[in-house]
């Protein structure tokens, strides 16, 4: 029986200050060395994971934006996307416009992404495109209106105060065809708000990588509200402990914190 490991990134895999400590990276690679199938679920683009990935061996499709984007890491390229209506940004963006807010879009071409967006209105906003402009295939453009002919239309973004989009996200979640996802950032004291296609989820990327491995059961690891989809589908799913009451109430079992390597510790134990 073929077993597909799937980890989160953020609060998971990764440590407390977002980055993939020495001893993860090196067990990502015995495991793939031996045979394991093991590749992560994140709301992260290839922009970042990429790059921090480099020299570590990934060998199974990763599932990204939260299940939007399927993405190769040997071949480098989009096996699967899936786009929004061009209704839904335009809605978006009239709504957020009446709390005097604005999103960024992201858009797909040929395996590049592309982040529009009309102004940063917060500090955690302009870290956040710092942090990521002109990565690894991806760029953000200020615009004056958002221009939906030049690629894919795939996922709506903000980063803000929560009283600030808690009634953008009510609003929003009003709509029919898409599907918000609301929950703290682990590394600020803002809310995440991130819109994509209603039928998409981790679990579903989850899914659409199970069948292309060939696997036969799902184990998932996860710290967040995003990844209940996720730990629903899995045949046995662990929390970390540093995870959101509502998760480890879901999981098959709850791991030591994302800071003591408790994914890679518990893969290289139960994986080989």
């Amino acid at each position: 029986m073929k077993t597909l490991y799937l980890s989160d990134l953020d609060g998971t895999l990764l440590r407390s200050d977002g980055s993939l400590s020495p001893f993860t990276r090196d067990a990502i690679s015995a495991l793939s060395r031996a045979g394991a199938l093991f590749t992560f679920a994140t709301a992260r683009t290839y922009a970042t994971v990429i790059p921090m990935f480099r020299g570590v061996d990934l060998r199974q499709p990763l599932v990204l934006m939260n299940g939007v984007v399927i993405y190769d890491p040997v071949r480098k390229r989009t096996l699967r996307h899936h786009p929004l209506p061009v209704a839904i940004g335009r809605k978006a963006e009239e709504i957020f416009a009446k709390y005097g807010k604005n999103p960024m879009l992201y858009f797909e071409t040929d395996s590049t992404m592309r982040v529009e967006y009309k102004n940063l209105c917060n500090e955690p906003q302009r870290r956040y495109v710092a942090q990521r402009d002109n990565f690894y295939n991806k760029g953000f453009e200020q615009v004056e209106r958002y221009d939906f002919e030049k690629g894919d239309f795939l996922y709506i973004v903000t980063l803000d105060d929560k009283n600030e989009i808690e009634p953008i996200y009510r609003e929003m979640s009003a709509l029919p065809g898409v599907h918000f996802t609301f929950y703290e950032d682990n590394y600020t004291d803002c809310y995440f708000l991130e819109g994509m296609r209603d039928d998409v989820s981790k679990a579903t990327g989850a899914a659409e990588v199970k069948a292309l491995v060939g696997a036969d059961r799902i184990v998932a690891f996860g710290d967040n509200l995003n990844d209940l989809p996720l730990f629903e589908l899995a045949d046995e799913s662990f929390a970390v402990a540093n995870a959101h009451p509502a998760l480890k109430e879901k999981a098959t079992a709850v791991l030591e914190s994302n800071d003591t390597d408790a994914v890679a510790r518990f893969l290289l134990q139960n994986a080989i």
